[in-house]
Formats: structure tokens, C-alpha cells, sequence
């Protein structure tokens, strides 16, 4: 390292941890956003489950499981692997849309810190959820790892032009024969 910062404390002893951004490492990558997300969403499942619970009896194995499912979805969540992802696309949705119904549904009839709560759940999950997707996408275009560029989209623009000029061409040649024995 050039500038000096080796990374093992400098020169007066302490240790320096490098720190990661929150923003993906791998272009189009943002799995490492969603795990967060997850697992703090799990985190408020939990802790908040006996404040926005209705029946705690009935819902908390469904909470406890809800969570265990997110954990473990984060735990092997990688670039490399389209199920995974897809899953996690799938169990933020389904998260997003069961707590905010659960949210709108019992209005009335809740304090407003289970409103809350609640809420907070579903907004987490709705950006987990648009992450997901987000990744999922750019993993079906092929797009993960890749960098933008200011002519990325110039080689299909050249397949286009010369998928135009040979259609022009076989359009300019008979298809078919005037013979009868052709």
C-alpha cells in the first residue's frame, strides 16, 4: 500500500479495520444490501413481536419461522446464484405485503406503536424486496460484475443495423421461384 496505510495500525499502535461500504462491491450486485435489510427486518420480527402482536400464542411460531426463513435466506445469498435470489425476491414481497395488510387491517383496533411497528416492518421489506428484484434483474440480463460504460448499449445497437441490412438484402432477392418444378 503506497499512501502509507498498511493497515495493521500505522504508527501509533492502534488497529485499523477496514471498513465496506453499503453500497455493492460487484456491480449490479446489491445482495450484501438486501442481507442487511433482512436481517434487520428478522431483528424487528423478533424484538417487536410482543408489541404488535394481537395474539402471541398463535402468531409467534409464524413470526419465529418468517425469521428464521429471512436469516437463512441472508446467510447464502451470492451473486452467483439465481434461485437464492429469486427467493429472497420472494420472501421480502411476501413479507412486505403481510405486514402492511396485517397494518391496514388492524388499524382501528392496535396502538399506534403496533401500527408503527408494523409498518416499519412492511417499508423494510419493501426495499429489500426492490433490491432483490433489482439484482435478480441484472443477473437475467447477464449485468452482475459488470461495469457501466458510456457505449454499453453500442453492440446491440451494431447487431440491430446489420440485422437491418440483411433483412434489406433478403428483401431485395425473390423468395420465391416463379417455376413450377421449384
Amino acid at each position: 500500500m503506497a499512501d502509507g496505510d498498511s493497515g495493521n495500525g500505522g504508527e501509533d499502535g492502534g488497529g485499523h479495520v477496514p471498513t465496506r461500504e453499503i453500497w455493492p462491491l460487484v456491480p449490479h450486485y446489491y445482495g450484501d444490501f438486501v442481507r442487511q435489510l433482512m436481517l434487520g427486518g428478522a431483528a424487528l420480527m423478533l424484538f417487536g413481536a410482543p408489541f404488535y402482536g394481537d395474539s402471541l400464542r398463535t402468531e409467534l411460531p409464524f413470526e419465529v419461522f418468517g425469521a428464521l426463513v429471512l436469516v437463512s435466506l441472508a446467510a447464502v445469498i451470492n451473486p452467483r446464484n439465481k434461485s437464492v435470489l429469486t427467493a429472497t425476491a420472494i420472501a421480502t414481497g411476501v413479507g412486505m405485503a403481510v405486514y402492511q395488510t396485517w397494518a391496514l387491517y388492524g388499524y382501528e383496533q392496535i396502538t399506534p406503536v403496533a401500527f408503527v411497528l408494523r409498518e416499519a416492518l412492511a417499508i423494510l421489506f419493501m426495499f429489500a424486496f426492490y433490491f432483490s428484484v433489482k439484482t435478480v434483474r441484472a443477473m437475467i440480463l447477464h449485468q452482475i460484475g459488470k461495469r457501466d460504460s458510456v457505449d454499453e448499449f453500442k453492440e446491440e445497437l451494431e447487431k440491430w443495423e446489420s440485422d437491418d441490412e440483411d433483412d434489406k438484402e433478403n428483401n431485395s432477392k425473390p423468395r420465391f421461384s416463379d417455376k413450377a418444378g421449384d
